[in-house]
C-alpha cells in the first residue's frame, strides 16, 4: 500500500511540474477563456506545443551530434 501511494505522489509531482513550466515558460496562467470549452482547448494546444518543443530540441540535437560526427571521419 505504501509503494503505490509513493507512486501515486512520484507521478503527481511529475504532472504539477509540467503545470509550473507551462505557467512559466509559455504563459498558461495568462489564459483568460470565458468558456470552459476554450480554456481547455487553449491549454490542450499549450501542451501540444510544449510537447512538439520537446521534440524539436532533441531532434536539433541529434543533427547536431551527426553533424558533427561526420566531421570527425
Amino acid at each position: 500500500m505504501e509503494r503505490l501511494v509513493n507512486q501515486d505522489a512520484s507521478e503527481r509531482n511529475a504532472v504539477e511540474g509540467k503545470f509550473g513550466e507551462g505557467k512559466r515558460k509559455y504563459g498558461l496562467d495568462l489564459i483568460r477563456a470565458r468558456l470552459q470549452e476554450t480554456s481547455e482547448t487553449v491549454i490542450a494546444l499549450q501542451f501540444l506545443i510544449m510537447n512538439l518543443g520537446r521534440k524539436l530540441r532533441v531532434l536539433f540535437f541529434k543533427f547536431l551530434q551527426n553533424t558533427i560526427l561526420s566531421f570527425d571521419n
